[in-house]
């Protein structure tokens, strides 16, 4: 399996100021509900899913998701900001055994 929490993030090239654009994200995640069994032994396999995905923008919070066990593995998440200026985007999400990451990157608003 590819590391947990790796994230893969894409925003548009360009962007207008004024203009509404798509944040689309994928997460390498088992995202288990703790109800399915192991094949081999038959024990149930621990639950381990996101919690809590968050978007910043320059350090303010744009919003948050609140996720459980009910999503597929490797989720993809997509949100839409309005451009206003230029900055950082940073990603902070977290899953129900305490793992933590985040990840940013830069957006250019011409």
């Amino acid at each position: 399996m590819a590391r947990i929490g790796r994230a893969i993030v894409r925003v548009p090239r360009r962007i207008s100021k004024g203009q509404v654009f798509k944040v689309q994200m994928v997460i390498t995640h088992p995202m288990e509900t703790g109800l399915r069994k192991d094949k081999k032994t038959g024990k149930l396999i621990p639950a381990h899913y996101l919690t809590r995905i968050e978007f910043l923008f320059n350090g303010k919070k744009m919003t948050t998701i609140h996720s459980g066990p009910g999503i597929s593995k490797n989720p993809y998440f997509a949100v839409m900001m309005k451009a206003t200026e230029s900055g950082t985007l940073t990603i902070k999400y977290e899953d129900n055994k305490g793992g933590k990451w985040e990840k940013s990157l830069k957006v250019s608003v011409a």
